[in-house]
């Protein structure tokens, strides 16, 4: 964005809320292309660069991470991977970061149902917030029953031989009142 554009305050809402004004992406001008360009010939020689970039990449940290931590645009270091041995230090880097994602995942999983079982088992505590514990830990462990099952089916049966029988009577009511 160019210095003299005026950027616009967020507007309040009556409430005193913040309403999200949408902003547009500028696409990349001469001069940002022709400075990305620069950038990437005048580091493509640099091995040293590339290999802390590759341990980096390597260590779990994102393109646009190593990047910034590098000092240098994402889009140099995406130029890197078209070369393979930056495309496997990229994936081996992502499984790491899946990884150490998965056992936080797993941490702050164990930390919730230790948190749900300490209001399940709190005497202190509002029956109905325990009652609402326990039912959280049981649906999370697959105990509680499905919906399906616990749902009361009603169902209308329809019985042929009552329809004609009702059709007979109605008739012969009709034959007789006719008489």
């Amino acid at each position: 964005m160019e210095d003299d554009e005026e950027r616009p305050e967020p507007a309040q809402l009556p409430d005193g809320g913040l309403q999200l004004i949408p902003r547009m992406v500028v696409p990349a001008g001469e001069a940002e292309v022709v400075a990305m360009l620069a950038e990437q010939t005048r580091f493509d020689g640099n091995d040293a660069l590339k290999d802390v970039a590759k341990s980096l990449l390597g260590a779990g940290y994102t393109v646009s991470t190593t990047a910034r931590r590098l000092g240098i645009r994402p889009t140099t270091v995406w130029s890197w991977s078209k070369e393979p041995e930056f495309l496997e230090v990229i994936h081996s880097g992502a499984e790491r970061r899946q990884q150490a994602l998965g056992e936080g995942l797993q941490e702050a999983a164990v930390s919730a149902l230790s948190a749900l079982l300490e209001v399940a088992t709190d005497v202190g505590a509002q029956p109905r917030d325990r009652v609402k514990a326990s039912e959280a830990i049981l649906d999370r462990c697959g105990i509680t029953p499905t919906k399906e099952a616990a749902e009361t089916r009603v169902g209308v049966t329809v019985d042929i031989d009552f329809d004609e029988r009702l059709a007979r009577i109605v008739a012969g009511g009709a034959v007789s009142t006719g008489k």
